[in-house]
């Protein structure tokens, strides 16, 4: 009696699980489909109406009047975004974003408030390239209601404070909710206005450390900095912080410029190999009698990366190449001495 329980047991247990596995299978086919539906639905509405969204868009003809259901709102927003992605023209962005105002505010609305986070980056994404000014305020909220979601959230929605709310960006850049790494904070610099950066330079001291290394890091890669770039720059070369000093002389070297060689003259001897290397670096645009002084003293470095660079910046150099040959003599002299004292040892 008690074998015949427990099969019977395994038994319903086996055909639980089997019902279980064939809900699934049904399922993933049925969104399978589904999703091809959707697929075909949107496809076919482009295919169709492509003319009188280009009338719209661009010849900025009517638009013919008509209730469009979801997977139309689906197709209208790729037709926006292949429109003002590929043509970039203000006409274009403007006519689109009043449409989606007038048209789309509840589609976009529901996007952003769905408990889907790929819902809500769609809507973040949108947000930015289709001006959809009408979700900015339910943006700020979320920031303010430090309801950041994901770090990929997050960032987009700094972006868009970036884009339409000045103070609110710079309190999050001041006091990140969520941590940032070199990597999040070069995406937020790059994707902001200029202004942004000069407010950055007038206001280093007062910037987290982080955000102080992430802003030099950057300006590495800006190449459209004033003079007033070089002075902060300079200014840095003081600085306690190794890390700030290192970042500043290769936001220097990048630069191309420096107001007086003199200032440089301390990191000939400095202890850390890197700063030497740097100082090579940024010695290669620069003319000035003691720049050839000084890349010589840098050929005879212990450390071969730097005499490679200061051989480097020599070549570059008005009459570089003689003072390279000279040097390399010089270090054949020393060396067949070295080994003339050593055979007489």
């Amino acid at each position: 009696m008690e074998i015949e329980e427990i099969l019977t047991g395994i038994l319903i247990i086996c055909s639980v699980m089997l019902f279980i596995l064939l809900c699934i299978y049904f399922l993933t086919i049925y969104r399978k489909n589904e999703k091809k539906r959707t697929f075909n639905k949107i496809n076919n509405y482009i295919q169709q109406n492509e003319r009188d969204w280009y009338n719209y868009l661009v010849l900025k003809k009517p638009l013919p009047k008509h209730l469009a259901t979801k997977n139309e709102l689906e197709a209208i927003d790729s037709i926006f975004v292949s429109y003002v992605t590929s043509m970039n023209k203000e006409e274009i962005l403007e006519r689109a974003s009043t449409y989606a105002a007038l048209n789309m505010k509840n589609y976009y609305t529901k996007q952003l408030t769905s408990r889907d986070q790929a819902d809500r980056l769609h809507a973040l994404q949108r947000t930015l390239i289709l001006d959809l000014e009408f979700l900015v305020p339910l943006i700020e909220r979320r920031l303010k209601d430090n309801r950041t979601g994901s770090m990929e959230e997050y960032l987009l929605m700094l972006k868009v404070a970036a884009k339409y709310n000045r103070n609110l960006f710079l309190a999050h850049m001041y006091k990140p909710r969520l941590t940032f790494n070199d990597n999040e904070y070069h995406v937020l610099l790059s994707n902001i206005e200029d202004s942004y950066c000069d407010y950055f330079k007038d206001h280093f001291e007062e910037l987290p450390m982080q955000l102080k290394l992430a802003f030099l890091e950057y300006s590495c890669l800006n190449r459209n900095l004033g003079p007033s770039y070089l002075s902060l720059f300079e200014q840095l070369l003081t600085s306690e912080c190794g890390g700030i000093r290192l970042r500043a002389l290769r936001a220097i070297s990048s630069y191309g410029e420096i107001s007086h060689v003199k200032h440089y003259e301390e990191f000939i001897h400095s202890t850390h190999w890197e700063e030497r290397l740097l100082l090579a670096e940024i010695l290669r645009f620069v003319k000035e009698d003691d720049s050839y002084t000084y890349l010589k003293k840098l050929m005879l470095d212990p450390n071969s990366n730097v005499r490679k660079q200061a051989a480097l910046s020599l070549m570059g150099l008005p009459d570089g190449q003689a003072i390279l040959q000279q040097v390399s003599d010089n270090e054949e002299h020393i060396r067949s001495t070295q080994a003339s004292v050593k055979e007489s040892l």
